[in-house]
């Protein structure tokens, strides 16, 4: 939820769907929310009692899977790198509370040091500063691809998680995030920041840090040195993604509504 940070969003939203989204969930029997940070939030934020506020998680699609298909591996890093080359992975709208700036300067380490990753940011860059202007300054031009992340259905971003080495999810304040879920259920290794809503889906299943140029370097650095350590994150993330299958959050949601239905 981050009608909760300043700047998050403009005037006219504030004005509008702000205010209509408070007085939905102050006039709701239940509102459903995806995780403990985000019932907080709305519960301070709109005024909501706790005990109308359900946590149900978001789930990914059974299309996200690990990538069995060697050729399909090998398709995918040629479609954004022009080469068979791995890469590191950001799917999402790169704003600054992402810490985009973060990421690119960690990932100008594991260049300097010989690994021969590219980076792909998967999504529309919203931040400050130009992101072509971040990559030129650490010469990194020919390393980081980044698209607007369109695709023309949802599923098609399975080979993306599946192909990469890491997933990295740098963020300072996450309510969810449905890129993770997807990502772990695609069997591949994740680097998140143990902050809000990622920590409540990826502690104990990810390579978690703080939000800070070193750490992320160094958890890049130690994932990709670790084939033990790799296999561990994949089998780890696996179990997470299964245990958010729509399939089971679709039960979880039709309890709350079963429960609000006797009390009506």
């Amino acid at each position: 939820m981050n009608e909760t940070e300043p700047l998050a969003h403009s005037w006219l939203y504030r004005q509008t769907y702000a205010r209509l989204f408070r007085y939905n969930a102050r006039q709701a029997d239940a509102v459903i929310v995806p995780g403990e940070r985000t019932r907080k939030a709305v519960a301070e934020h709109y005024g909501v009692p706790t005990e109308r506020l359900h946590i149900v998680p978001q789930g990914a699609d059974e299309a996200f899977r690990p990538i069995k298909d060697k050729a399909l591996v090998v398709a995918t890093r040629r479609r954004f790198f022009g080469a068979d080359r791995p890469y590191l992975l950001f799917v999402g709208k790169g704003s600054p509370r992402r810490n985009i700036p973060m990421l690119i300067e960690a990932f100008a380490k594991i260049r300097q040091e010989g690994w021969p990753h590219g980076l792909l940011l998967f999504g529309p860059y919203m931040g400050d500063v130009p992101l072509e202007t971040l990559i030129g300054n650490f010469g990194l031009e020919k390393d980081v691809v980044q698209t607007e992340g369109v695709v023309e259905h949802h599923t098609d971003l399975a080979p993306i998680y599946g192909s990469a080495d890491i997933f990295i999810h740098p963020s300072e304040n996450e309510g969810w995030s449905m890129t993770t879920v997807e990502a772990l259920a695609s069997g591949t290794p994740v680097i998140a920041t143990d902050r809000g809503g990622l920590g409540e889906i990826a502690r104990g299943h990810a390579f978690m840090i703080e939000p800070n140029v070193d750490a992320l370097a160094n958890a890049i650095r130690t994932i990709l040195s670790d084939d033990e350590l790799r296999a561990d994150l994949r089998k780890k993330a696996r179990k997470r993604g299964e245990a958010l299958r729509w399939d089971k959050i679709a039960k979880q949601t039709l309890d709350v509504i079963r429960d609000v239905g006797k009390g009506s």
